[in-house]
Order: structure tokens, then sequence, then C-alpha cells
């Protein structure tokens, strides 16, 4: 892979638009001078993709705008930090539209006029679709677009039912949805797929097409030979880096040939502009009142972007989150003093794995409580020249971020701090608790590892603990199942790779028993009595662990089947999820999840409320 040579990009602008009805959120990329008066309006993929791609978008938004081009990229309504969900009807008209309404706020705020649309895979076609309603679109970039809408339903489908197999028919189907890489797809929004042809029946799309094909499976030819036909000068090139940018967020990476080739497209007839560049063009700033917050109000909650952190809190850059919030709290007994902190989770930015912090946030804040969701440097809108490094998963260094969230809430009002994270945002909300007093309690979820032991040479059992399989109650369970002696057979079970796992985990409890018994003076200074050290010191701790995920193991090694170990502990709570995976991506898991965090919130406050009563009694009555 070919990295980026980045030169630091112009701070981006966020702000809110209506599409329809449903408030967006969006970001201007004010093009670095000299201007050239074209913008380019960033539609992003749907789904599970648009997750990957996020960082990616991100890179080519910043680049294209130190080229000149003035760029919006947006979430469409239901998605990322816009208000709605995937329940909403007529999705697929309301993402056109959307493209529409981005478009002409494009143009209010930079004063350009000529637009480019850039779309990947069903973005692609969104944006397709969105040029025939706007005409007169100067250029459209395709980049691995689907061959049609119902192409693009069937993979859905396909993975739906990889994954209802994999959880033993247990699913059962509601009036057609399915649950797809972690998003509903309501049979509603299926049926507008299926009649989505993959480009518009008829009229000029724009002057100019770029068509980017996959570097995987190059399927192009066919679009282009359409697009020619019908007369628009269309240029069909290979994109590479698509690929290993598809893969996971995590691994999110753009080939520096790539972007190459899309600024020297875009720019190419350009050249006469940028003589023509000094003139000044219109163009009104994205919130010129810099006291005025960024923020929408929706279905009773507000949600208001924030910067927090840089300079003064030491941090380069500034970190990006949402902070959400109740209008009723707000307008009945002012804000509420209790706030959930959620952080990221590998490469996912703020919204979470499938979308889980924004549910969540949401539904904590009708129930009372503040939310911030927030990247840490390197991820999402927290952007850095040096870009995010896997590195940054297990490290300490992420305490002062999480330290300046916390300072942020505390200056609106809050006194109350819970920290949650899933999997490696479980690492950084302990080493966080363990490091700021102010924390009144962690929730972890899922987590493979909460500690990493620097003295361990081989790191035989923490690498274990980082190679996805299921819990080894999972396994027990399995060896009941007949059909999974079949899948045996057929060589689809990794046999030797869950023994290996199951002789680590029994090699390290035969270790640490061994050592309980010939050393006296042996003493586990790990998790459980970390944790044991926060309880004495007020803070709770809420573990939630899908019963079948591998973090299981490791939480149980630490803390006992079910936690048993802390059962005499009032402050600590092990529980779990049935029938979900590592980040909760099905409804049910999230709504399980969800309902377990707002009631355990809603139990320490109840507590810490009787406490102060009865404490205000005896001071009373002395």
């Amino acid at each position: 892979m070919t990295h980026l040579d980045i030169e630091a990009p112009v701070a981006a602008r966020p702000f809110f638009f209506s599409a329809g009805g449903v408030s967006c959120l969006g970001w201007f990329h004010a093009a670095k001078a000299p201007r050239l008066g074209v913008g380019v309006v960033m539609c992003r993929a749907i789904g599970y993709e648009s997750m990957c791609a996020y960082g990616a978008y991100t890179q080519v938004a910043e680049q294209l705008a130190l080229a000149g081009l003035d760029v919006l990229r947006f979430d469409y309504p239901g998605t990322g930090d816009s208000a709605g969900d995937d329940a909403q009807p007529k999705r697929l008209q309301s993402w056109t539209d959307s493209i529409v309404c981005a478009t002409q706020q494009l143009e209010k705020i930079s004063g350009c006029s000529e637009f480019c649309l850039f779309g990947l895979r069903l973005g692609a076609n969104l944006a397709a679709h969105a040029a025939g309603q706007l005409g007169g679109v100067a250029k459209l970039i395709l980049w691995a677009p689907c061959a049609t809408g119902r192409a693009f339903a069937r993979e859905l489908r396909a993975a739906a039912f990889t994954r209802d197999r994999s959880h033993d028919g247990q699913r059962e189907p509601v009036s057609g949805d399915i649950e797809s890489l972690g998003f509903l797809y309501t049979a509603q929004t299926l049926a507008e797929l299926d009649a989505l042809p993959g480009l518009p029946v008829d009229g000029l799309l724009a002057d100019r097409v770029l068509l980017l094909d996959r570097d995987d499976r190059p399927s192009a030819k066919q679009l282009l030979a359409a697009l020619q036909s019908r007369g628009v000068e269309a240029t069909c090139a290979l994109a590479p880096g698509y690929a290993a940018m598809m893969n996971e967020p995590r691994e999110t990476q753009l080939h520096a040939s790539t972007l190459t080739l899309l600024k020297d497209w875009l720019l190419a007839d350009l050249k006469d502009k940028k003589d023509e560049a000094d003139k000044p063009l219109p163009r009104p700033l994205v919130n010129a009142d810099p006291e005025k917050p960024c923020q929408h109000q929706f279905d009773g909650l507000r949600e208001t972007a924030v910067t927090f952190g840089g300079a003064s809190g030491g941090l380069a850059p500034k970190l990006f989150g949402i902070l959400t919030e109740s209008e009723r709290e707000q307008a009945e007994s002012g804000c509420s003093d209790t706030a959930i902190l959620m952080l990221n989770v590998a490469g996912n930015y703020r919204i979470g794995p499938n979308r889980i912090y924004v549910h969540m946030a949401r539904e904590l804040a009708r129930a009372g409580c503040r939310s911030l969701r927030f990247d840490l440097t390197g991820l999402g809108d927290s952007r850095t020249t040096e870009g995010f490094r896997a590195s940054h998963l297990y490290s300490k260094d992420s305490r002062p971020e999480v330290r300046a969230a916390i300072d942020f809430l505390s200056a609106q009002g809050c006194k109350k701090f819970y920290l949650l994270g899933i999997c490696s945002g479980s690492f950084v909300a302990f080493q966080s608790t363990l490091a700021d007093t102010r924390v009144t309690g962690q929730i972890l979820l899922n987590s493979r590892l909460l500690e990493w032991r620097e003295a361990n040479p081989d790191g035989t059992w923490q690498d274990s603990m980082q190679q996805a399989y299921k819990s080894v109650a999972f396994y027990r369970r399995q060896l009941l199942d007949w059909r999974v002696y079949r899948r045996i057979f057929q060589g689809d079970v990794d046999v030797s790779g869950i023994a290996n796992r199951v002789r680590v985990l029994m090699t390290a409890r035969l270790s640490r028993t061994l050592t309980s018994a010939f050393r006296k003076d042996a003493s586990d200074s790990g998790p459980l009595q970390k944790v044991k050290q926060l309880s004495r010191r007020g803070t709770y701790t809420l573990m939630i662990v899908n019963a079948d995920d591998d973090g299981r193991d490791y939480l149980e090694f630490h803390f006992g089947a079910g936690g048993k170990y802390l059962k005499e502990d009032a402050r600590f709570q092990m529980t779990f999820v049935n029938d979900s995976d590592h980040t909760f991506s099905d409804q049910n898991g999230q709504k399980s999840v969800i309902s377990k965090v707002k009631a355990h919130i809603g139990v320490n406050d109840s507590i810490a409320q009787k406490a102060t009563a009865e404490l205000s009694q005896r001071s009373g009555g002395v």
C-alpha cells in the first residue's frame, strides 16, 4: 500500500441543514486559495460500507479542498449523526433528495456555480439519480457503483442469510425486514432498492463522468458502454485501494494513486480558471457567529457539535464530538448532571459500530442523561496528518483526551461521569477510570483486554485474545449439536485454531493456580484487584458480555464465572446478552445493551439520592 504524503488540511466546519424536514450533519471544507469556483458534494456509501470508507472520504475531501475545490460531505437522513433511523419510510427518495439539498447548501455557502457529485457504491447510484434531478451538473464521479439497486439488495439478503445461519435460525424475520451487516433494511426499503435502476432511465447525467472501477473485482465496462451510448463523455479507470479501504473501519486506507487520479481528472479542464482565481468569490461562512452553537433539535432532543481540548488542554488537534441532551430536561429542571462518554471502538468513528452509540445516546437523553460521543485523536473528525494507527487501540496515550472530555462536560455543569466502551474502547475506559477520580462508573462491553502487560515476553495469552473466536462456553454447547460434526468433516470449522485457543486458556489458568499455590507472596495486581480498588473508591463497574463472545473467557479468567469473585461487591455487576455478536450489531442486541445501561445508571442514581437524603436527615438532626 502506498501511503499519502498528506499536507495539513484546512479546518472543516460542521453544520446542520434540513433535507426534506430531516436534520442532517454536514461538513464544509473550504477551498484553499487560489479557489477555482467549483464545488464537490461527497455522497457516502450505505450501511457497513459507509463505516469502512469514512476515513478515506474525509481524506478525499481534505485533499480536494487543498487543490482549490470547495467540498461538502454529509450524512443522509437516518444515517451517521443525522436525525432519523433505519425504520424511516421512503429512504431512497430521502437520500436522493438530501443530495440535492446538500448541493444547494454548498452553492449558498461557497458561491460556486459549477458542481461535481462524487459517490461510492450505492452512493454513486444515488449521486447519478440526484444529478438527473438537479440538471446541469458539470461532473460526476462514480466509484464502484452497483449494477442496480436489486443487485445491492441481493448482496444484503445474502449477508443477512449467512448471519441467520450462524445463529441457528433463531431470528424471526419481521414482515420482510432484514438485518444485514449490522443495519436494518425494512421491507419497503428493500422494495425500493429492487426497483432502482443503476442509472436514471433518460436524460444527460453530467457533462463529464469518471467511472472508477474496483481493483478486486472490475465490472465497469458494461456501465461505461451504457453511459457512452447516451452521449456522455465518460472515462473509466481502475482505482487502486478499493479492497483495502472496504475491509473494515480500522484498516481504512486511501491509495495515493487514486487520490492523484481524482484530482487530475477534476482539475484537467480548470487550468484556465486558475488564472482567474484571484477574483474573489462570494462565500458566506458556516456558523459565522462563533457564539452560536452548531446544533439541531428533533424528537424532543438537542444535539450539539462540539470541539474541546486542543492547545489549552495540551492536545493537538482539538477533539470533535456530539453532545446529546433532552430538550424537556433542559426546560423543566435544567441540564442533567449525569454524563456518559462513549469511546471509539477500533477504527470506528464516534457513531460506534453499526451506529450503536447514536441509538444509545438518544435513548439515554430521553431517560434524562447527557452523553458525549467523540473521536479520539486520529479517528473520525479528530483528524491528524499522521492519521490513525492500530497501536492506538490499546494505548494509555488516550487518557489525557478522555480527561479533556470530562473537563469539557464538567464546564457544562455535569458532576457524574460514566465511561463506556466496546472492546478496545473498554480498555480506554478502564485505564481512564483508574487515572481520574472524577469517574463515577465504567461500563465495559465485550472486553478482550483491560490492561497490557509489557513484561510478558511472548504475549501468547494477550495475543490469543485478539484472535476472533467464540467463548469456550459456546464451543462446549456446540459439541451437543450433530450438525457441527458435519461442518467439521466438510472443513468449515477451524478445529486447530479453536483447540489452540482453548489450550492457551487452560495453560494460563493452570499457571495462575500453580503460582498461587507455591508462592506465598504471590498477589494479583491485575484487573480484579484494580476493580476492587475502584469499588472502594466508590466507582461503579458494569460489564456487559455477549454470552458467546470470546471476551467472556478473558473476563471470567480474571473475575470468575459470571463475575463470582466480586459477587459480594454491590458496585460490581457482570451481565450477559444472548444471541448477539462482538459489537452488538443486531437490533435485539443493541436494545438489550441500551436497556441494561439505562437500568444501571438509574439504579446508581437512586442509591446516591437515597444516601444523600439519609445524610441530610442525620445532619439536620444533629
